[in-house]
Parts: C-alpha cells; sequence; structure tokens
C-alpha cells in the first residue's frame, strides 16, 4: 500500500519521488541574521569618520542594549587613514560603568538594514573619540585586534549583548596619531525560539 504525502496547506500537492526512491524536496537556509534583516531586525551602526589627535587610548563607540531581548553583534568593522607607519589597537570592553562618552557622547543612529521598514532599535549608541573617558571594566578586552594607520577591517564577531548590558570600543592609537577613524558594528535581534 502506497503513503501519500501531501502539503500541509491543503492545495493538493504531493511529495515526489525519482526512479531511485529519493524525495525531491526544495531546501531554503538562512541564518538568524539573514532572517532579523528580513523581518526588520536587523541595524547597522557607524559612527562615519572623525579625526583623533589624542596619544593616548580614548573610547570611540559606546552600545548599550534597552531592548528587553539579547541583541546580538554579528560582525565589527572599522578604517584607519593616516601617514604613520605603526599599528593601533582596536579594543572592546563589556559593561563600562561611568565616562563621558556614556553621559555627553554624539549620539550615532541605528540604520534599519530592510530598507523601508518602520522598526527602530531602543539602545543607547555614543560617538566619542577625543576628550572623551570610559571607566568602570575590567583588564581584560571581549575583542582585541591591530589596526594599519590605513586599513579597513571586517570581521565576524557574534557577540550577544543581555538586556541593560553594553560594551565600549577604544583604539589605543600606539603613535598613529593624528588618523581619521570610523567604527561600527551590523546587529541583530533575533526571533524567541524559547
Amino acid at each position: 500500500m502506497a503513503t501519500t504525502i501531501e502539503d500541509g496547506k491543503g492545495r493538493g500537492f504531493s511529495v515526489g519521488v525519482d526512479n531511485e526512491n529519493r524525495l525531491l524536496v526544495r531546501n531554503i537556509n538562512e541564518t538568524e541574521f539573514e532572517h532579523a534583516t528580513r523581518k526588520g531586525n536587523a541595524y547597522n551602526i557607524n559612527t562615519l569618520f572623525f579625526e583623533v589627535t589624542s596619544s593616548t587610548e580614548v573610547p570611540l563607540l559606546y552600545f548599550k542594549n534597552n531592548e528587553e531581548q539579547v541583541t546580538t553583534l554579528a560582525a565589527w568593522f572599522f578604517a584607519t587613514s593616516g601617514s604613520s607607519s605603526n599599528n593601533g589597537i582596536i579594543k572592546m570592553f563589556p559593561n563600562p560603568s561611568s565616562g563621558t562618552i556614556i553621559s555627553s557622547g554624539t549620539d550615532v543612529e541605528a540604520v534599519n538594514r530592510l530598507v523601508g521598514s518602520s522598526n527602530t532599535l531602543d539602545a543607547d549608541i555614543k560617538k566619542g573619540g577625543d576628550g572623551f573617558t570610559v571607566t568602570g571594566y575590567g583588564v581584560n578586552p571581549v575583542l582585541y585586534q591591530p589596526q594599519g594607520a590605513t586599513s579597513r577591517s571586517f570581521g565576524s564577531i557574534q557577540l550577544g549583548i543581555e538586556p541593560g548590558s553594553s560594551v565600549v570600543i577604544n583604539y589605543d592609537p600606539n603613535g598613529q596619531e593624528p588618523f581619521q577613524i570610523y567604527v561600527g558594528f551590523q546587529l541583530y535581534i533575533a526571533d524567541s525560539i524559547d
């Protein structure tokens, strides 16, 4: 007796079988990031280029998750433009507790990656640079990467940030100053799968 597998929507379609008894199927895979983008829950954050003249480590970008669920930083990116042959160092620290970048940094807008979506991201996003401070985080960065004087970097990081938690990206110019720099994230809020 033959068994028929039909579609679940009552349209009368049944599964095909080839001459080697293999089911004919179409498979669609998408990452959480691609799914969130399609649903209007993925964003870009970018400081755009700005000048840094400080010779000491400075906070460049602060992000605090005010959503009610985890926000995932899918990737980080940055670029520098300067004339030095030295490499600076990008560092990301979790949960800074205070500093002028948090209290008076320049607001940065999160741009939805689904053009036309009205969804917005609930987050505090601040740009720092020369004259800004940040304190209250541990000594070990969660991410750390050298950066050439004139180069662009992009990296997948998949770093989850709990509601109410935050990160700050600092830059140690290591003799690169003065230089132009931008830094940013691709991030998303995944559908709940509880």
